[in-house]
C-alpha cells in the first residue's frame, strides 16, 4: 500500500533539505516522535544522515502501545541522492507497531517551486498477513501524513529566515 502526501514550503529547496536531513529535527514535526536517538553501532562506512546511517525514534509516554518498547522504531536510510533531493528511509524494527509490517519505508523528495519548495512524503508498506484487517484503517488515516507534513512547514518557516 502507498500513501502520499505533498507541501510547498516557502524556503529555499537547500534549507528544507538540510531540515530535513537532521534526524534531531524529527520531533519538531513527526507528532508521533518524541526524541530521536542516533545508533552508536551504525556502520562505520554510514555517513552521519547518509545512506546506511541508523536510528530510533521514541514516541510520546501516552501514545498506545507505548509501554512495552518505549514506543521505539529503529529505522535505516536505505538511499540518499542529494543532487536530486530524494531519501527513503528503511523501518527496521520487528516489536511494537512495527511488528504489523512485512516491510515499510518513507520516500521524501524536495523539488524547487517558484515561492520555495515542494516536499513530497509516500509511505510504503507491506503488511504482515495476519494483520491485512489493519488496510482499511491505515488508508483512513492517511491524512496523519499531511498533518505531519504541515508540522514540518510550521518548523522550517519558522526557524529559517528567507
Amino acid at each position: 500500500m502507498r500513501l502520499e502526501a505533498s507541501i510547498a514550503i516557502h524556503r529555499p529547496p537547500e534549507i528544507v533539505w538540510a531540515f530535513l536531513g537532521n534526524i534531531s529535527n524529527l520531533p519538531k514535526w513527526d507528532r508521533g516522535v518524541a526524541r530521536a536517538i542516533e545508533v552508536q553501532e551504525a556502520p562505520a562506512a554510514a555517513q552521519p544522515e547518509g545512506t546506511g546511517y541508523e536510528f530510533h525514534t521514541e514516541a510520546h509516554a501516552h501514545s498506545p502501545g507505548n509501554a512495552h518498547h518505549n514506543g521505539r522504531m529503529a529505522y535505516r536510510i536505505a538511499s540518499v541522492d542529494t543532487e536530486a533531493q530524494r531519501c527513503v528511509v528503511d523501518l527496521t524494527s520487528r516489536t511494537g507497531n512495527a511488528r504489523f509490517f512485512r516491510r515499510a519505508q518513507w520516500i521524501f523528495h524536495v523539488t524547487p517551486t517558484l515561492s520555495g519548495s515542494r516536499v513530497t512524503c509516500a509511505v510504503d508498506f507491506t503488511l504482515r498477513p495476519a494483520y491485512f484487517f489493519l488496510a482499511p484503517v491505515l488508508y483512513l488515516t492517511r491524512s496523519s501524513i499531511q498533518s505531519d507534513l504541515e508540522n514540518l512547514k510550521r518548523a522550517i518557516e519558522s526557524a529559517a529566515a528567507p
